[in-house]
């Protein structure tokens, strides 16, 4: 066996040391870091990967989608077709309601205002504007009481608001006669809903 002095022996432990200091920062440094980096790149994999499968399910519900689209699209055509339009509401009221009167015994309207349009009404931030009607009209109480809930139920979308039901006010030799006046709110279209 070969005697080596103190001083060999030391740098023989130096040497050892550094030796094993330097592999061990390699290590860190090196395998470490790169151990890391591939975590990191197998976790956005993962993501990227859900991403792509999330966006192939929707690329394959397209057609279903777009079916779902073009009966809503109908849909809103046909309730669309119900509102008042932005031109002539006046004459388009009057077509409306006097078919409606015309099935109803006892009651009778026989003042439509021209309708004051607004962006503000029923529903906030709704996309259509407002057209309010003032109406006048008489009849019997339970009949006008009849045609308001049936009103109401044939045009889902028109609102009776501000009615007020007077008494003795009708110049006829009916006592049993009211006057009554309110106000139909309607959603209307225009040109730029369309």
């Amino acid at each position: 066996m070969i005697k080596l002095s103190k001083q060999q022996q030391e740098r023989m432990g130096a040497i050892a040391f550094a030796t094993a200091a330097i592999i061990a920062g390699l290590w860190w440094f090196g395998v470490m870091a790169k151990q890391a980096e591939l975590l990191r790149t197998r976790e956005n994999t993962q993501t990227v990967t859900k991403t792509l499968k999330d966006a192939e399910a929707e690329m394959r519900r397209g057609s279903e989608i777009a079916a779902q689209l073009e009966v809503r699209s109908d849909l809103l055509a046909k309730r669309e077709a119900t509102l008042a339009p932005d031109r002539d509401a006046y004459a388009w009221i009057i077509g409306e309601i006097n078919p409606f009167i015309q099935t109803r015994k006892g009651v009778n309207i026989y003042s439509y205002s021209q309708p004051d349009v607004s962006d503000v009404g029923i529903i906030g931030g709704f996309p259509y504007k407002w057209a309010t009607f003032h109406l006048k009209g008489t009849g019997y109480y339970y009949e006008f009481g009849r045609f308001f809930a049936d009103l109401e139920n044939a045009f889902p979308y028109f609102r009776v608001q501000n009615l007020t039901i007077t008494a003795g006010a009708v110049a006829s030799t009916d006592a049993e006669k009211l006057a009554y006046t309110f106000d139909l709110v309607v959603p209307m279209t225009s040109s730029d809903t369309k």
